[in-house]
Parts: structure tokens; C-alpha cells; sequence
């Protein structure tokens, strides 16, 4: 049965984070039962954007340092690295913006630059996918993921996080060769197979909710947990939060390639045991909507039924982090905020990702809004 490890946790005091994290990895053997001395441990956060730890958009630079001062007690050397989600550009104030920067300066840490390391080029399902060498040469990877809904996936965690693997802007290529949810899950679940971390320790202590990856709300959760297996990770956060695990794509995909436990009664829970949330806020999902327009009129009806992107004039700084963002290149520079060509949208909502200011949102036809769903 697979096992998963929970520690209730209110803050990122390094103490309580400290503890937490050790009474995870103690419920499971300890960390010297996973990790050799002298090895090379990639520590892999999400860095998604330069946003501060108080916004929830990334792993909280607390939770690395518990991490770190756990590997370094095992005798391991233990290196930080990631991909944030758009254009990198200056790739060191997104480590500085996370607080990650100063934590791994304080405890002397490398931080690994996924971009100039070079990659390997991997085939899979007849897809090639291109995998930082720094990835794939380290001797042990720790994937440390957040706890966050997703617009275009419904939830990100375990193992949307090792999208991070693949450096700069394929990862915006992918979206624009895989622009359907179901087939844009595939790709990721491919990307996490082919990287394989061997742990998990996932910041739940503040989780997002709404609109994630970058644009929803913080959620207080109040938890750390650890596993060997990122799909039971991912299945049972999805049910404490009152999600069928088997309505996240990626999640189904990952399962039924038999790529870890996604039954809710074959996962063991050690330590502590959240409650079932049911105030948990979940973002649309638009393609289960569609199921509730009759096949007989449904054709008709497509062309009256969207949802796209749009730009709150109010917010936007017309920094053209969007602009850069886009794979298909349907966003161009506009006098007061950025234009759409719609024609080109993808809807993969990268702008909304990757916007510092939270100025993109879900448009949606009169059709959409009477028959969308949150569940």
C-alpha cells in the first residue's frame, strides 16, 4: 500500500516547518533511508514567477531551507534549481523575488541555472522532449511542489511541478503543440515520467485557490506532506479538498499508466489526518461544461460557446510580460494595454500565468456562463 506522510503545519517558522518536515520524513524512515552521503540531491521548488512568498504563487523559501538542513544532515550535497514559467530574461530575480535566493545564500546552497546547463533530448510516446542535464545528472531529486488550482489543468502539485525540468521557452512551445487540456496533460505527465523524482515534500501549509496557478487567492491548509509517489500525493490533496482525483486529467493519465496509486482506499495516511474542505474554491472547468449541452444541438450552439482570455484595463501595467509569454504569438503591443488576435488564441492561458499583476481573466460568451461549472 503506498504511503503517505502528513504533518499539520500553521506557519512557516522555521521551527514548526523544521519539525514538520522531519516527523514526515521519520514516519517513512528517516532521510538517510532515501539519500546516500556525498550525493548530489536536486532540490526542486516551483518558481513559476517573481512573486514574494506572502502571494502563494511559489514554494515558500522556508520549506527549502527545512529541506536543505535535512539533506545536509544525511551527508548529501543538496543543490536548488527550476524553471520559471515564461520568458526567463534575468533568471536571478526570480530567485530573489521568492526569497529562495537569500536562503540559499545564507546556508551557502548552489543554485543550478536549468537554462545554460544544456539538456538531453528524450523520446517518448513519439514525442521528443528536451530535459535539463541538471536535472537528469543528479544522483537524487526531491520534487517540492505547491498545493494550487490551475486554469488550463484544474490542479497543479506533484507532478505538474517537474514541468519545470524542461528549460526556457519549450515549455511555452509544448502548449502551443499540445493547446487541448487532455492533450497537454499527457505531455506533462510524460515530462514527470521521464525526470523521476524519487520524493515529494509538498507545501500545503498555504495553498492557492481560484484562479492558479498565479492569479487566484491564498488558501490557509495547514500541512507538509511526504511520499515516494507524487500520483497518491496529488489524488488524496485532490479528496481533502473535495475533488474526484480521476476529474484532473493529468492525475487519470498518470494512473492509468500505472505511474503510481491514484485510489483513495490503497493510500495510507501516517501522522496527521486533514478533514474533508469543502469551502475549497476550484476553477472552471470548462470542458466537463460541455457535456451539458444536448449532441443534437451542440454543433449549432459551438460557435456562441467560448471562453478566452481578456485584460482588465484597471490592472494592467502594459509590462508585455504577457506579450512575451504567448507560443502562438496572438498578443501584440497596444497604445494603453496589449491587443488579442483572437483568430490565434490557444486559450493555454500563459498570459494569465504569467502576469505580475493579475490583469488577465476568463471572458466568457452569455452560452458559457449559463452552462459553466466549478466541479
Amino acid at each position: 500500500m503506498t504511503r503517505i506522510s502528513i504533518s499539520e503545519c500553521q506557519s512557516y517558522n522555521i521551527k514548526d516547518v523544521q519539525n514538520a518536515v522531519n516527523c514526515c520524513l521519520d514516519n517513512l524512515g528517516g532521510i538517510s533511508s532515501f539519500i546516500k552521503p556525498e550525493s548530489r540531491v536536486l532540490i526542486k521548488p516551483n518558481v513559476l514567477i517573481a512573486k514574494a512568498p506572502k502571494e502563494a504563487a511559489t514554494t515558500h523559501p522556508i520549506i527549502i531551507e527545512a529541506i536543505i538542513n535535512s539533506v545536509k544532515s544525511a551527508g548529501a550535497v543538496p543543490i536548488v534549481g527550476d524553471s520559471p514559467g515564461g520568458p526567463v530574461g534575468n533568471l536571478e530575480r526570480y530567485w530573489k523575488a521568492t526569497g529562495i535566493r537569500e536562503v540559499c545564500n545564507r546556508l551557502d546552497i548552489e543554485i543550478v541555472n536549468f537554462e545554460s546547463a544544456g539538456v538531453y533530448k528524450k523520446k517518448l510516446n513519439g514525442n521528443h522532449y528536451y530535459i535539463s542535464k541538471q536535472v537528469l545528472d543528479a544522483d537524487f531529486i526531491i520534487n517540492v511542489p505547491k498545493i494550487k488550482t490551475h486554469g488550463l489543468t484544474v490542479f497543479t502539485c506533484a507532478i505538474k511541478n517537474m514541468y519545470g525540468v524542461v528549460p526556457g521557452l519549450k515549455k511555452t512551445e509544448y502548449h502551443k503543440e499540445a493547446p487541448k487540456p487532455s492533450d497537454f496533460s499527457k505531455l506533462v505527465v510524460d515530462i514527470f515520467s521521464l525526470s523521476k523524482p524519487r520524493l515529494n515534500i509538498v507545501d500545503g501549509i498555504i495553498g492557492m485557490e481560484g484562479m492558479g496557478p498565479s492569479a487566484g487567492n491564498p488558501k490557509e491548509l495547514g500541512m507538509i506532506l511526504v511520499s515516494t509517489d507524487a500520483i497518491a500525493l496529488d489524488s488524496y490533496i485532490c479528496h481533502i479538498l473535495g475533488k474526484d482525483p480521476m476529474k484532473v486529467p493529468i492525475t487519470k493519465i498518470a494512473y492509468e499508466k500505472g505511474l503510481g496509486e491514484a485510489d483513495i482506499n490503497r493510500i495510507e495516511i501516517m501522522g496527521h489526518k486533514p478533514e474533508v474542505m469543502k469551502d475549497f474554491k476550484w476553477p472552471p472547468n470548462l470542458a466537463s461544461s460541455l457535456d451539458m449541452i444536448p449532441s443534437s444541438i451542440a454543433k449549432g450552439l459551438m460557435k456562441f460557446y467560448w471562453s478566452r482570455p481578456a485584460i482588465d484595463s484597471d490592472l494592467c501595467t502594459n509590462c508585455k510580460t504577457c506579450v512575451k509569454s504567448c507560443p502562438v504569438e496572438a498578443l501584440s503591443n497596444g497604445v494603453y494595454i496589449p491587443e488579442f488576435d483572437y483568430p490565434e488564441c490557444i486559450n493555454c492561458l500563459c498570459c494569465a500565468e504569467m502576469c505580475p499583476e493579475k490583469a488577465v481573466y476568463l471572458e466568457k460568451s452569455v452560452l458559457t456562463k449559463l452552462f459553466s461549472r466549478s466541479d
